[in-house]
């Protein structure tokens, strides 16, 4: 079998789906690898499940796999599966064994299979602690690591494993590293601010008023899709000059903010938004990213900016949730 395949490790997540429904749309062959396949969201946003190889598969295990990539010609990787940010903070111990022993797992499946390129995404909470009174004034991808959660410093320490790993055994390993990302998606460990917008989305289809607990100050906020963009791009483009990209919007929006783009899809909704108590050890004062290396090397340019987004959210929440 040729190795033109690529195994999309958590494949039904929220970028994972957009990520292999855009491969396919590129013409490629996307294979979904993930312990629990979330069909419904892969069918929302018009994947046909008889189009693509799914492999129900722990990224805990190593000849699992192994065995994958050998049935199926895998010939790049592309590793989503993790806990994610508040889960991590709330199970270190788990959240931890399985975001740098999934890596290291995905690492020795590369070394062992002569994978030529594995992209990993990353997180823009790697580098937070470098930020605050004094710190830098623009953030590209020379900004030091410095993550403040457990969470962050698992994103760090695969990042450190992935250029080790590849530097010492002659692959690619391409970070990508995401703003705060948001979008439709029936995932039941998704963030405090995910989980708010997705309440307010919600709120706004039904015509129900809502009161929201919203903890953040402004933020760079990254729609699924776009950061799907920002992967499938690295994955495929022709021998990058350089190996870490920062992916995101460009625009900082509060939950103000939110509340006044939905509302021009849905002039009749009734959302207000209560102070909430911040889950994470994160600064409120930010800036975004500095995305010039992935606009100049992959063609990277967000499409899906706050309004624009919001609008694409609902229409998509309503066929995951039959709202």
């Amino acid at each position: 079998m040729s190795k033109d395949g690529i195994l999309v490790t958590g494949g039904s997540g929220l970028v994972g789906a957009y990520t292999v429904r855009m491969l396919l749309e590129k013409g490629e062959r996307p294979v979904v690898f993930d312990v629990a396949v979330n069909e419904r969201l892969l069918g929302a946003i018009g994947v046909d499940l008889k189009s693509i190889s799914v492999v129900r598969g722990d990224i805990l295990d190593l000849p699992g796999l192994i065995t994958a990539i050998r049935d199926h010609g895998i010939g790049r990787i592309i590793h989503f599966a993790a806990f994610l940010g508040e889960e991590v903070q709330r199970r270190p111990y788990s959240g931890v064994r399985l975001n740098l022993m999934g890596t290291v797992n995905v690492l020795e499946a590369a070394r062992l299979e002569e994978i030529p390129r594995v992209v990993f995404p990353s997180s823009s909470t790697v580098y937070l602690g470098s930020l605050g009174e004094g710190g830098p004034k623009k953030i590209d991808e020379t900004i030091p690591l410095s993550p403040l959660s457990v969470y962050a410093a698992t994103k760090a320490g695969s990042e450190f494993l992935g250029r080790t790993y590849a530097q010492r055994f002659g692959f690619e390993f391409i970070v990508v590293r995401f703003a705060a990302l948001y979008g439709p998606s029936p995932a039941g460990l998704k963030a405090t601010r995910e989980q708010a917008i997705q309440a307010m989305v919600r709120s706004a289809i039904k015509g129900e008023a809502a009161s929201i607990k919203w903890p953040y100050g402004p933020s760079e906020l990254l729609y699924g899709k776009d950061a799907a963009k920002g992967t499938v791009l690295a994955c495929l483009k022709d021998k990058p000059k350089d190996n870490i990209f920062h992916i995101g919007s460009g625009e900082m929006a509060t939950g103000e903010q939110i509340v006044a783009a939905l509302t021009k899809h849905f002039p009749k909704a009734k959302i207000t938004l209560l102070k909430g108590e911040r889950p994470m050890p994160y600064p409120e004062e930010r800036i975004p990213n500095d995305q010039s290396r992935a606009r100049e090397q992959l063609g990277y340019q967000p499409d899906y900016l706050l309004e624009k987004a919001l609008g694409d959210y609902a229409e998509t929440l309503r066929k995951i949730e039959s709202i």
